[in-house]
């Protein structure tokens, strides 16, 4: 913060309804002439009290020393040794403020605290609950901003460029910078409940936005203002003539969205229906983010011409509806699966949320060998993959990257003495040289009966979505023990727990051990900024648990433009190879749990677990702990 914040004292008076313009003037006046603080003459002139002006400003404790926020509490009688004792071994556990942690356990209201703290740090606290916000602040930071760190900008200086902004933590000095930063200018600070900030944003942002402001913040984040281009598979016309102007906001509306999201690297659009707007989000990274909200009045159509262009009825809102389409952005196709899903909401009745996956074909392919690999484990995973039997099983969540290593690994080995089949459901990305088939259960056409058909196609290499049932994993048990090589995933926490899974699908533990060639667990951590990375001190407890050595170097981002203050951009995979050896087989015939093959897999093949690999990349510097900590589980 360049200048104080009491500086602001009239104009947070007055946009809170304590004075009016005409006492504010006065007052004013009498400052320039006498010399004397506006705080001062306010109190002097009547026109506020010494108790408001004291609540607002904290100048009772302005000559004091600052004194820890429990202690100060506990020695004004706000809370009892007992519950300041107690607070802080709830804070050692969850991590919180303190403040936040008083205020859980119930041993004080958030207002009271709120008010406390501003007289600690010298700084206004304000009432959102009937503040005047100046129309002109939601230029200057977007609702992404202020919902991503809990900030709401009141009003704005334009003669001297400052912003004045109302948040809960004061002293977080890097979010005032990322806010500085994105407004532009100067930031002063006003102290308010979390609450009251949370309330701010949602009337600033969803009711206080006239329709056209929201509308050309969302066109303005796009270069492309071009009506969307859409590739026709069926020669099927599914687009009417829109010619009133409200007609053409929906068609621009929806082109400017789906060309940002392609342009920003997401992987999905959520449009999410409320009572007063429709809620845009962008997952990126894998992570979900609030973009400018789209009025009500606009919703109906948009998501119309969502489902017109995927061709699924527009008529039927009751029901789940799938869809897709093609689209050229930049000269490139590329595919979008939509999906449709009821939502009740109290006022609007039943309503449509539509999620929209990104299917970029040249996004998210990369060669194997630049996929993270550690060298032991790719030089592994190359000879699995190159095997002419057998199966390999890719495991990990959803969303966890198990797609893009099927494909690269397709990739590596596909050649033209080679005949690759694969059956998804769906396609996700088409490989040139590959025969990929769509699972459609209502047309008969499951897995089961796929790989029936593929294995009289005489392919030598199969994909297969996912082994989800008895019936589909014995079938390409079989088709693995018949000579042909299998690619397919499972969904399970690591590499080890792939063969109790699988057993549980009362597969025989002989064909499960015999034909099972390798299983890669995988998942992907965020990938610390290059601009704003910076080493990080781990606390010696956490070296202690993890059995770090003290030279060991960890890394974070602190947050930069670059990456808007997050301190990640992208993502990386961590990877767990295990290759069953005689014991392993063995263990699997007498149904031994995942926990005891993977000690044996450590103890007899160097296991690099999910862990190891993620401790390892984050010493590198790729990611951090915390991702890494947050994607693994402790090795026994």
């Amino acid at each position: 913060m360049n200048r104080n914040s009491k500086a602001n004292i009239g104009e947070l008076l007055l946009r809170q309804g304590i004075i009016d313009e005409d006492q504010l003037k006065h007052a004013l006046s009498e400052q320039e002439r006498t010399g004397i603080m506006l705080s001062k003459i306010l109190v002097r002139l009547g026109m506020v009290s010494e108790d408001t002006l004291t609540n607002i400003l904290g100048v009772q404790m302005q000559s004091t020393t600052k004194m820890r926020i429990g202690e100060m509490l506990m020695a004004q009688g706000y809370i009892t040794e007992a519950q300041l004792e107690k607070a802080l071994e709830q804070q050692k556990v969850t991590g919180q403020r303190l403040g936040k942690t008083l205020v859980s356990l119930g041993f004080m209201p958030e207002e009271k605290l709120i008010e406390i703290l501003s007289i600690q740090f010298e700084i206004p606290y304000v009432s959102l609950s009937n503040f005047s916000f100046d129309p002109d602040v939601v230029k200057y930071l977007s609702e992404h901003v202020c919902r991503g760190y809990n900030v709401v900008p009141l009003f704005v200086n334009t003669k001297e460029k400052i912003l004045t902004i109302a948040m809960s933590d004061p002293t977080n000095m890097r979010v005032i910078d990322i806010v500085k930063f994105k407004a532009q200018m100067d930031i002063d600070v006003v102290m308010a409940s979390e609450k009251d900030v949370t309330a701010a944003i949602e009337r600033l942002y969803a009711e206080r936005v006239s329709a056209d402001e929201t509308l050309s913040s969302l066109l303005s984040a796009s270069d492309d203002k071009d009506e969307l281009e859409t590739v026709e598979r069926d020669g099927y016309n599914q687009e009417p003539e829109l010619s009133d102007e409200e007609g053409q906001q929906v068609v621009k509306i929806v082109t400017t969205l789906i060309h940002e999201a392609i342009a920003r690297g997401a992987s999905d659009i959520h449009l999410e229906p409320q009572e007063t707007y429709l809620k845009l989000r962008y997952r990126i990274d894998g992570d979900l983010q609030v973009m400018a909200p789209i009025p009500a009045r606009l919703m109906a159509q948009i998501l119309s011409r969502i489902k017109l262009l995927a061709k699924m009825d527009i008529a039927e809102k009751r029901r789940p509806l799938d869809g897709r389409f093609t689209v050229r952005y930049r000269g490139r196709e590329v595919d979008l699966r939509v999906s449709s899903f009821p939502i009740s909401l109290r006022k609007r009745g039943v309503a449509e949320k539509i999620v929209m996956r990104i299917l970029d074909p040249n996004s998210g392919q990369f060669p194997l060998k630049d996929m993270g690999f550690d060298p032991r484990v790719f030089k592994l995973y190359l000879e699995a993959i190159n095997l002419p039997n057998g199966i390999i099983l890719v495991t990990g969540p959803t969303g966890s990257g198990k797609s893009t290593t099927l494909y690269a690994s397709i990739r590596e080995i596909l050649d033209s003495t080679t005949n690759i089949s694969t059956m998804e459901d769906p396609v996700e990305l088409n490989v040139d040289g590959v025969n990929q088939g769509q699972i459609n259960v209502a047309a008969g056409f499951t897995f089961a009966a796929g790989i029936r058909a593929l294995l009289r196609q005489d392919p030598d290499v199969i994909m297969i979505g996912e082994m989800r049932d008895r019936e589909t994993s014995s079938m390409a048990i079989e088709a693995a023990l018949t000579g042909h090589l299998v690619f397919s995933t499972l969904h399970t926490n690591d590499a080890s727990g792939a063969f109790p899974r699988l057993l549980e699908m009362d597969l025989e533990p002989f064909l499960v051990s015999t034909a099972i060639k390798g299983v890669l667990a995988q998942r992907l951590v965020r990938r610390i900024c290059k601009y704003c990375k910076e080493p990080l001190d781990i606390p010696q407890e956490l070296r202690d648990e993890l059995h770090l050595t003290p030279d060991m170097q960890f890394y974070h981002g602190k947050g930069c433009p670059k990456c808007d203050g997050s301190g990640y951009k992208g993502r990386c995979g961590i990877y767990e190879f295990l290759v069953p050896n005689e014991t392993i087989r063995n263990l699997i015939l007498k149904r031994a749990s995942g926990d005891d093959i993977k000690r044996v897999a450590i103890q007899e093949t160097n296991l690099i677990t999910l862990r190891m690999d993620g401790i390892q990349k984050a010493l590198d510097g790729l990611t951090t702990l915390e991702q890494v900590l947050s994607a693994s589980t402790k090795d026994d």
